[in-house]
């Protein structure tokens, strides 16, 4: 606690994991605001503002917790005032870093319910609480194998799957089978989503008004069709375990094959993730909804923005039908080319371009081109990144350490200074870790000259008789974009 204070300015943190928590000290975000106000009342502190998370003490990218670190950083405060210990978070290294951090800007840690006065204090509750999170953790986790090793499912059944408990020796065994009623609605989601490209809410509002229902007789709601969608046990596996977030992205997930019997083969589950990833880079679904087919694929060539498909104005009694850069429609600024085409045209000449890439040796030399071009420009920037790498680490870090020595820099400003020197370094790393991965990635990809030839020989083949969204659909699946330039020289950028 302190003892003696000028009028200092000071901001609380409150926290809580869910609304409905009031924890083992009586926490609620009211009593921790009661008491941060009694606790700048009693040492004459004067209350600037609160900060409130409603979020887990495990996440360090809570956002109103780093809100509240920059508004201090930035001078708005002397002091953060919390409650305990573990409502400024449940990560020992980060509460103990951001302590720290925080002294250097003159910035005080304190808190109302407890005394941290000594580092070490600090230290042991720090390890406290993220020893007390893990316990938490690791007995729901042991608790979940215990039943599973059982054969106990622990949560809700899965949609489609219904429980059996069989009676043998005076031993009840949990086994599970299809629920003939729900089932075959598993079948029907799939069958909309890869087939005719429906999306969650589409597919929702067309069992519904077939009959179907939910649990416990609801109508299917679009968040319901994608859980039931996106859940392993559809094809059999069983998933349990913290799911990776935002903040958390260590993952902690076990999969268990064959647990439950399959509604979907483990062909027909990736072709529904590959559709619903698709889906995914047009969120808005007009791409998929739209009747040109072209829409969410078409890309101008020349900024690379989408092409969008729009009716112009009546002549002679005719509607025409047109492909337009979106962003030269906004502005010159964006894109100074005028890249507009006939939608029946460029539809026809971008099929009948495709056609030919069921020719293996066509493929092969596509790939070979637009993997040289990609190749060499991320190469170069691999290149690049690794000098500017090898600059800092020579340089910039080794003349720090001499400017320290030479009293040039103060501790605080060497810190300060060697903190974002090294924020620049691993940023770096990162970046050639991923050109490293992507480039050992395109150099496998071999196999695509035996796979583009078959997929689109069977889409050209079976076009006439799909309708519009399946059209869409299927090609959707081959192609990533085709890039359009003005003069009417088109760019295929297959997928996978």
């Amino acid at each position: 606690m302190i003892t003696a204070t000028a009028q200092k300015r000071a901001i609380g943190y409150l926290r809580v994991s869910d609304l409905k928590q009031t924890g083992e000290h009586h926490g609620s975000l009211e009593t921790q605001e009661t008491h941060f106000r009694e606790y700048c009342q009693r040492y004459g502190l004067t209350p600037m503002a609160t900060f409130t998370d409603v979020v887990t003490g495990r996440r360090d990218d809570r956002k109103e917790y780093r809100r509240m670190v920059d508004y201090a950083k930035q001078g708005g405060a002397d002091v953060i005032v919390v409650q305990f210990l573990d409502r400024f978070g449940r990560n020992p290294r980060e509460i103990l870093q951001r302590y720290w951090e925080l002294e250097t800007y003159g910035v005080s840690v304190l808190t109302t319910d407890e005394d941290i006065k000594e580092e070490l204090v600090l230290l042991v509750k720090a390890g406290m609480a993220g020893a007390e999170s893990r316990r938490i953790s690791e007995r729901v986790r042991t608790n979940m194998s215990t039943a599973i090793s059982k054969g106990v499912h622990v949560g809700r059944n899965p949609y489609g799957l219904r429980p059996i408990k069989d009676v043998t020796e005076g031993k009840v065994i949990m086994r599970w089978e299809l629920d003939p009623e729900e089932a075959p609605v598993v079948r029907e989601m799939y069958r909309l989503a890869v087939e005719e490209n429906l999306g969650y809410k589409a597919i929702a509002d067309r069992l519904s008004a077939k009959g179907y229902r939910a649990h416990a007789g609801c109508p299917f709601a679009a968040y319901t069709v994608q859980r039931i969608l996106t859940n392993p046990a559809i094809k059999g596996t069983l998933l349990y375990g913290r799911r990776p977030r935002k903040g958390n992205p260590r993952m902690a997930l076990v999969e268990i094959p064959n647990f439950f019997p399959s509604i979907l083969s483990v062909e027909e589950w990736k072709r529904l993730q590959e559709r619903l990833s698709i889906r995914r880079e047009m969120p808005r679904g007009k791409a998929h909804s739209s009747e040109y087919l072209l829409s969410g694929i078409a890309r101008c060539g020349h900024c690379g923005g989408p092409m969008i498909g729009k009716v112009g104005a009546a002549r002679q009694g005719k509607r025409y039908r047109n492909y337009y850069c979106s962003r030269a429609m906004r502005s010159r600024e964006l894109c100074s080319v005028y890249n507009g085409h006939s939608s029946p045209k460029l539809e026809r000449a971008i099929l009948e371009y495709l056609g030919q890439f069921s020719d293996p040796e066509r493929v092969r030399e596509h790939l070979a081109a637009a993997e040289r071009k990609e190749l060499d420009r991320c190469e170069a920037e691999l290149r690049d990144g690794e000098k500017r790498l090898a600059d800092l680490e020579a340089q910039f870090l080794h003349r720090l350490d001499d400017l320290l020595k030479r009293g040039i820099l103060t501790e605080q400003e060497f810190t300060r200074a060697n903190d974002a020197a090294r924020e620049q370094v691993k940023a770096l790393e990162v970046r050639r870790i991923e050109l490293t991965t992507w480039l050992n990635q395109e150099r496998a990809r071999a196999s695509l000259v035996e796979q583009v030839p078959q997929v689109v020989k069977a889409f050209v083949e079976a076009f006439q008789t799909m309708d519009s969204r399946q059209q869409k659909a299927q090609l959707q699946t081959i192609l990533k974009a085709a890039h359009v330039y003005r003069d009417g020289r088109i760019e295929l950028e297959f997928r996978g």
